[in-house]
């Protein structure tokens, strides 16, 4: 970038526009120390960064850290979130979590904010639900097998 005939190597300065200066400074601060303070916004910034930048052990840092902080309330959104930055530890106990209430799913604000903004996920969790109602019964089907023999 800072080698070719590019705005960024004739100024000597990188603009990175897409993210706050906080999670910038932080970003920095790990590829130094390897070390970063993280709430749930910061995990999200950074994951995002990380991903971007390609920074592999950042990225699961930050994800092991939002499935810790995973539950019924944020799970729609950290799924949505999960996908959008193929975050597969946190898309993966997002969707079980989900699929194991889904009584409770239509219920809530995100769920329907998500049928709006991108339905093709919500044909994900229902697939991933009616597979684990199949697999479930089938489960069952060959429990009651064994019993019987």
């Amino acid at each position: 970038m800072l080698e070719n005939e590019m705005e960024e190597s004739r100024s000597g300065t990188v603009k990175i526009s897409d993210v706050s200066y906080e999670a910038l400074r932080a970003f920095v601060n790990y590829l130094y120390t390897a070390e970063a303070c993280l709430d749930e916004q910061m995990a999200c910034d950074l994951l995002e960064l990380a991903e971007k930048y390609q920074v592999k052990h950042l990225k699961a840092y930050c994800e092991k850290f939002l499935v810790s902080k995973l539950n019924w309330d944020n799970s729609v959104i950290s799924y949505a979130f999960a996908h959008q930055h193929n975050a597969k530890l946190l898309l993966d106990t997002a969707l079980s979590l989900i699929t194991d209430n889904m009584d409770k799913l239509t219920k809530r604000e995100e769920y329907m904010e998500l049928v709006e903004k991108d339905p093709r996920l919500v044909v994900e969790i229902y697939e991933a639900y009616l597979s684990k109602q199949v697999n479930t019964a089938a489960h069952k089907d060959s429990s009651i097998k064994q019993k019987s023999s």
